[in-house]
């Protein structure tokens, strides 16, 4: 930038996909499932395992999204579910429905526990190492895989504290190659603090960080580049790494977010996210091709975490009907001599409730044609 379940889901039934309640991960025989006219079992088939994977994720969400627990619980949250291997780092590029799906999933849960967790798990699945998806080489994708099965978390350091709203376009921090040492060192220190990486969701726990710099070689500017480095090992902040709190926030305190400083930290050549461009063991910096900027691409993941963002608040906002329908059905009002009616029955609020629905449906089947584009 959550309450603890025993024994019981926090979704009210009504908003669970139907099939979610099935036995986790039980599979059924095609054949007690027969298709509908015109629909082949393949089809069927798919329903059927997606209907799986949502039970079996919001199985796992219902005790890990806790807004009572503190960054050390709700990282270690976090963790428990990327070790779950339910949604893998490669899916954003492999099974982009499935991306996305999560992201509407854990929406839900934010209308009675904030957006912390969502927040978390957002950073660490498109910020940081949707990043290395994006401009990361063939064996720093491939290493995700060991990532997901350590459970390791991670965070994306691009704002800095003086660049305000033109985050992105002010990058102060710097990766200069260092050829007798063969690493790029990263530094943001210096008379003022204006180039610490400032309210980096998960900064506080974080074993990995996806940070920008801009990187020097031979002396010459080559402008932003992602590099993915150790943050912790362990538990313990690396060499000449510093964090700070950015402290309590309105909401989502279950959320750390961190500034960050980087004092001479020595990163190995290979944590230049090189899919792009890349410095070799000669020291030369070689982009792969002239009209793709690294930046540019970085870029990409802000563009899929506003769409994760806008799926995600309709769900969040489906919740929040459904909560405020619910207790506006319930709520009994004096009806003067016709017994009790309740709230929604007040002719004005069962206009709202009814506009509101054909506005629902209507922003729901635009995002399904969004989804097929």
């Amino acid at each position: 930038m959550l309450f603890r379940v025993i024994g019981g889901s926090r979704l009210a039934s009504s908003a669970r996909p139907l099939l979610a309640a099935r036995p986790l991960l039980a599979t059924r025989p095609l054949s007690t499932l027969p298709p509908k006219r015109n629909q082949s079992t393949a089809i069927v088939d798919d329903v059927d395992e997606e209907a799986e994977w949502d039970a079996a994720f919001l199985e796992i969400a219902d005790k890990v999204y806790d807004s009572s627990r503190n960054h050390q619980d709700s990282a270690a949250g976090l963790r428990q579910l990327i070790k779950s291997g339910l949604l893998k780092h490669t899916d954003l590029r492999d099974r982009p429905d499935r991306f996305f799906r999560a992201h509407r999933l854990l929406g839900r849960y934010a209308v009675d526990h904030g957006p912390g967790f969502w927040i978390r798990f957002t950073v660490h699945y498109n910020l940081c190492f949707g990043t290395v998806l994006a401009v990361g080489g063939p064996e720093q994708v491939d290493s995700m895989a060991r990532v997901q099965e350590d459970g390791l978390l991670g965070c994306f350091a691009l704002t800095e504290k003086l660049a305000g709203v033109q985050s992105g376009l002010i990058v102060q921090t710097r990766a200069e190659y260092d050829s007798k040492t063969d690493t790029f060192v990263l530094n943001n220190t210096g008379k003022t603090t204006g180039a610490y990486k400032n309210w980096i969701s998960q900064g506080f726990v974080a074993d990995k960080a996806c940070v920008v710099a801009d990187l020097t070689v031979g002396g010459e500017r080559k402008g932003p580049h992602a590099f993915l480095m150790d943050l912790r090992r362990n538990g313990q902040l690396v060499e000449g790494v510093s964090v700070g709190d950015m402290g309590i926030k309105t909401t989502g305190n279950d959320l750390d977010n961190a500034w960050i400083a980087l004092d001479n930290v020595h990163v190995p050549r290979t944590a230049l996210l090189n899919r792009y461009a890349a410095v070799g063991a000669d020291g030369a910096y070689k982009q792969a091709s002239a009209d793709i900027k690294p930046f540019e691409m970085i870029g990409q993941r802000l563009y899929t975490g506003r769409v994760a963002v806008a799926q995600a608040a309709l769900s969040y906002r489906r919740r929040l009907f459904e909560k405020t329908k619910a207790y506006a059905d319930a709520k009994p009002i004096p009806a003067f001599g016709r017994g009790t009616a309740t709230l929604s029955s007040i002719p004005q609020l069962r206009a709202l409730f009814a506009e509101a629905e054909v506005t629902a449906a209507a922003l729901e089947e635009y995002l399904k044609i969004s989804d097929c584009i």
